[in-house]
C-alpha cells in the first residue's frame, strides 16, 4: 500500500509539471490562429482542381520576355486570358465578333437560298429561338471549358463566361468558314445566308492579323467548344468537317506544302486540344520504311506507328537503337559540314518538315519559308510543348533544336539560302536569320532527351571525323576562308609551276 501510494504521490507531481510546462495562450493568440485556420481551410476549398483536360496554358515568363508580342494578342481576344485587357483596349475590334455571331445565327437558322433570290430582301433578325438554343448548348459546356484552363477564371461568373464562349467560338467558326468560301468555287462553298457581312471582302486589312492572334497559346479556346458549334450548322449537301475547315484555314506560311500525317488516325482527331494542338500535328514524323514494314507484318500499322509516336510509347523497341536515343545529338553546323565536304541540298516532293536526310554525303533539308508568322509559330509550339498537353516527344522543339544547332553565325544562314533550304521572305539580312533561330532555342526548359535527328546528327559527325574530311576541312578553314586566300593560293602555285619551269628548262639549255 506504502509504495503505491507513493507511487501516485510521483504522478500526481508529474502531473503538476507537466502541465505548468505547457505556456498559456492568451485569448487574442488564439483567436488569431484559428483564423489562419479558417483562412487557409477557405483557399484550399477555393482551390483549382487539377485536371487532366487543362491544355490552354500561360507562357513561362521567360520565354514571354523574349517577345512578347509573340504570345500576347495584339489585335483580337480569344478566350479568359487577355479578355478584361483587349476589351478595355481595343473595343473596335470587338465589332468583328458581332458579325461573326450574327454571320453565325444566320447560318444555324438557315434553309438553302437560291441563287436568284434577293438576299436583301430576307428580314435582318433572327428567331429568338435560334440564339436560345444556342446558349443553351454553350451553357452546357462551361464546366468541361473552364477545366481546360490551367488557371481558375474566377474573375468570370457563368453569365459572363458563356457570353465569351459563345462569342469567341461562333466567330471562330464563321471566320474559318470564310476563308474555305474564299479559295473555293461557289459549287463547294458553303450554302448562301442572307445579309452575310463578308469579313474578308469588307476588311481585308486585318485577316493576317486576326490569323496571327488565332496560333497563339495563350489565346484558345477548346476545340470541342469549336466542334459542337459547328455541328449546329447545316451544311446540306456540303460534307465539309470541321477538321477539314480547320486544315484549310491553316494553311498558312511555312506549313503551307506540307501535310499532317496523323489524320489518317481516328483517335488522333478526337484528340485535339486546340488550334495550337493543331498545327504541332505537323511536325509528328511520317512512318519510316521500317515502321511500314515491321507494322504491316503484325497487321497493326494503323495502331501502332503513330499511337507509339504521339504517345510516345515505343511499344516496339529496337534494343541497339535504344541506347542511341539516350541522349540528344547535336549536329555540326553548316559551315562545318560544307568544309568537311557535305553538300547540303533542298529536298524535293516532301511532305512533312521532319524529312531531313544524310545519305552519301548529301544532307537534304525541306525548304522553310521565313515569313511574318514564321517566329510566333514556333514560339508558341515550342512553349505549347513544355507542358503534359504538348506532344510528349516534342518534336516541334526537336526541330528547332537541331536547325538552331545547324545555323550558328550568317554564313551559315548564306549556305542554306542559296541551296535554296532557306526562302527568306522578312528581308532582314543573313545575321537577322541566324539570331532568329538562335534565339528561338533559349530558355526551353524541358528540351527533349532524345532526338528523331539523332542517327543523322551522329552519321553526319562520324563524315566529318573522317582523316580525309577533317584535312580538307582543315585546309578549307585556314587557307580558303575568304577569296583572298583563294587568289593567293592560287597566284603561289602559278608562282611555283613556273619556277619550276623555269629550272627544267634552264636545265634542257645547259646540256645540249
Amino acid at each position: 500500500m506504502a509504495k503505491s501510494s507513493e507511487i501516485g504521490v510521483h504522478k500526481g507531481k508529474a502531473k503538476r509539471v507537466h502541465n505548468n510546462n505547457i505556456p498559456h495562450i492568451s485569448e487574442a493568440k488564439q483567436h488569431l490562429r484559428d483564423n489562419v485556420v479558417i483562412s487557409i481551410q477557405q483557399i484550399l476549398n477555393q482551390m483549382h482542381p487539377a485536371s487532366m483536360d487543362c491544355s490552354i496554358y500561360r507562357v513561362p515568363q521567360q520565354l514571354c520576355d523574349m517577345n512578347p508580342k509573340a504570345y500576347i494578342p495584339q489585335f483580337i481576344s480569344i478566350g479568359p486570358f487577355h479578355h478584361s485587357k483587349c476589351q478595355n483596349n481595343s473595343k473596335g475590334t470587338q465589332k468583328y465578333k458581332h458579325y461573326g455571331l450574327f454571320n453565325f445565327l444566320r447560318r444555324i437558322n438557315n434553309t438553302e437560298i437560291k441563287e436568284e433570290e434577293d438576299v436583301m430582301t430576307k428580314s435582318r433578325s433572327f428567331q429568338p429561338k435560334t440564339l436560345k438554343v444556342l446558349v443553351e448548348k454553350v451553357h452546357d459546356w462551361v464546366e468541361k471549358t473552364r477545366y481546360c484552363f490551367s488557371e481558375p477564371i474566377d474573375y468570370m461568373d457563368d453569365h459572363n463566361f458563356v457570353i465569351m464562349m459563345l462569342m469567341d467560338a461562333c466567330f471562330i467558326v464563321e471566320f474559318f468558314i470564310q476563308m474555305y468560301d474564299d479559295q473555293f468555287d461557289q459549287d463547294d462553298q458553303f450554302p448562301l445566308i442572307s445579309d452575310k457581312v463578308n469579313i474578308l471582302s469588307l476588311f481585308p486589312e486585318i485577316t493576317d492579323f486576326i490569323m496571327f492572334d488565332l496560333i497563339k497559346l495563350e489565346n484558345q479556346v477548346p476545340f470541342f467548344l469549336l466542334q459542337h458549334v459547328f455541328d449546329m450548322i447545316p451544311r446540306h449537301n456540303l460534307h465539309v468537317s470541321f477538321i477539314d475547315l480547320t486544315y484549310c484555314a491553316l494553311r498558312i506560311g511555312f506549313i503551307f506544302n506540307y501535310k499532317i500525317y496523323s489524320f489518317d488516325y481516328d483517335f488522333v482527331k478526337k484528340d485535339l486540344k486546340h488550334l495550337v494542338h493543331f498545327l504541332s500535328l505537323y511536325f509528328i514524323p511520317p512512318p519510316t520504311t521500317n515502321d511500314m514494314i515491321q507494322n504491316k507484318k503484325k497487321n497493326n500499322y494503323s495502331f501502332l506507328s503513330f499511337f507509339s509516336r504521339l504517345l510516345c510509347c515505343e511499344l516496339c523497341q529496337n534494343p541497339d537503337k535504344e541506347n542511341s536515343d539516350q541522349e540528344f545529338l547535336s549536329p555540326p553546323s553548316i559551315t562545318e559540314l560544307n568544309e568537311s565536304g557535305v553538300t547540303v541540298k533542298k529536298a524535293k516532293n516532301v511532305e512533312s518538315l521532319m524529312n531531313i536526310t544524310f545519305t552519301n554525303g548529301v544532307l537534304e533539308i525541306p525548304p522553310l519559308n521565313i515569313c511574318d508568322e514564321f517566329e510566333l509559330l514556333f514560339r508558341n509550339l515550342v512553349a505549347f510543348e513544355q507542358f503534359q498537353a504538348g506532344n510528349g516527344k516534342m518534336y516541334a522543339t526537336q526541330y528547332i533544336i537541331f536547325m538552331d544547332n545547324l545555323i550558328n553565325t550568317k554564313k551559315d544562314v548564306r549556305l542554306l539560302v542559296n541551296s535554296g533550304v532557306i526562302i527568306n521572305n522578312i528581308g532582314g539580312s543573313y545575321k537577322e536569320v541566324s539570331k532568329l533561330f538562335n534565339k528561338l532555342g533559349k530558355f526551353i526548359s524541358g528540351s527533349p532527351t532524345s532526338s528523331e535527328f539523332n542517327d543523322i546528327s551522329k552519321d553526319l559527325h562520324k563524315h566529318c571525323n573522317r582523316r580525309w574530311n577533317k584535312a580538307k576541312a582543315s585546309l578549307k578553314h585556314n587557307y580558303f576562308n575568304t577569296p583572298w586566300a583563294i587568289v593567293s593560293f592560287i597566284a603561289a602555285s602559278c608562282l611555283i609551276l613556273l619556277t619550276l619551269l623555269q629550272t627544267i628548262f634552264s636545265g634542257f639549255s645547259a646540256f645540249p
